[in-house]
């Protein structure tokens, strides 16, 4: 196990200074610095905060964790939130490499993995996206930042070439084929054909979904195709008679509210989330007070949306036990500019 001199060490190489360059920025002896790194002795603890924030680290990361409580620490980060510097991301992800460099099947570390690069890119589109409001306020109608500012927030693109799912399709394909085990695939593969306008492709999917994959979101899936093809109008009735066939099925419940939603039958749909809510198994999922707040958001109902965001807030802390988070407080400021 490191020591805390071993750390610092580590640290101010990665960082390309010298033990004379962490002294003259600590305002310490070099000869203080190397008997850190020598464990001959240790820095003071009022000193950590500034040693923390010269590497562009966290306290705690001075202190070496056993393995398993290093990745509990990184999935905590990510779960809570914390935004994270250059450098605490790239000692994270070395931490991790180095776990899947020494066993190239621990699975923990590679999905560990994937979760730290998706969530350290959705920070720095959102960081795009600031930048670019602030440079079009600098120079209005510069496509360029537009282009940021909708792609960094996930918006609609109407270029068929670049809006067609065509990769991802044909990377499920592959999974799938690969390992047939992968079941859930295929609702994955559906979404994203039906979206595509591939409807004939799509019902062969589900035809074999059916076979392969039995679940009752397939006879939802019969419906959201047909959906595409004739009209919300048209396929209406069939999706109030699968909430009555499946009165207490999450899932098909959380599908028809999420499909009135889109087409702005907001009161209906606030009566299927209320539905999908109530017979989910515990841990329950927050989206459907998230969904039913927009959709009193829509409406104009600010009251009504605020209630729906603090019962979102509760159920993160009664169901997931989380007490403080970046989504906790978000939440709360959403509740603050409704009822202002």
């Amino acid at each position: 196990m490191k020591t805390i001199g071993m750390k610092i060490k580590d640290l101010r190489r990665s960082k390309g200074f010298s033990q004379s360059d962490v002294a003259k920025k600590l305002g310490v002896t070099s000869q203080a610095v190397s008997k850190w790194e020598t464990d001959s002795s240790l820095p003071e603890m009022t000193m950590l905060p500034d040693i923390a924030s010269l590497f562009g680290v966290q306290i705690d990361d001075l202190f070496e964790y056993s393995t398993e409580k290093h990745y509990e620490s990184i999935a905590k980060k990510i779960e809570y939130g914390k935004v994270l510097s250059n450098a605490e991301f790239e000692n994270e992800e070395s931490f991790l490499l180095g776990e899947t460099e020494a066993d190239s099947t621990n699975h923990d570390a590679i999905s560990l993995l994937a979760d730290l690069y998706r969530y350290q890119a959705e920070n720095l589109k959102k960081k795009a996206v600031r930048c670019a409001k602030k440079a079009l306020e600098l120079r209005p109608n510069e496509k360029g930042d537009i282009n940021n500012i909708c792609f960094g927030s996930d918006g609609k693109l109407f270029d068929w070439d670049a809006a067609n799912h065509h990769e991802l399709i044909e990377d499920l394909y592959k999974i799938l084929r690969a390992e047939p085990k992968n079941i859930r695939i295929y609702f994955y593969l559906l979404d994203n054909l039906i979206d595509d306008g591939r409807l004939r492709e799509a019902r062969e999917v589900l035809k074999e979904s059916v076979q392969k994959n039995p679940n009752t979101l397939n006879d939802f899936y019969v419906v959201f195709i047909e959906e595409y093809e004739n009209g919300f109008e048209a396929t209406k009735e069939a999706y109030r008679k699968l909430v009555e066939k499946y009165p207490e099925d999450w899932s098909v419940l959380f599908s028809v509210a999420n499909t009135f939603s889109h087409h702005e039958e907001y009161e209906e749909a606030i009566r299927y989330w209320q539905m999908t809510f109530d017979c989910m198994p515990k841990p329950r999922y927050t989206d459907p007070y998230a969904s039913m707040a927009l959709c009193c958001i829509r409406m104009g109902d600010k009251k009504r949306a605020a209630d729906y965001y603090k019962k979102q807030i509760e159920l993160l802390r009664t169901d997931w036990n989380t007490k403080y988070s970046a989504e906790i407080d978000r939440l709360q400021d959403k509740i603050e500019q409704l009822q202002a």
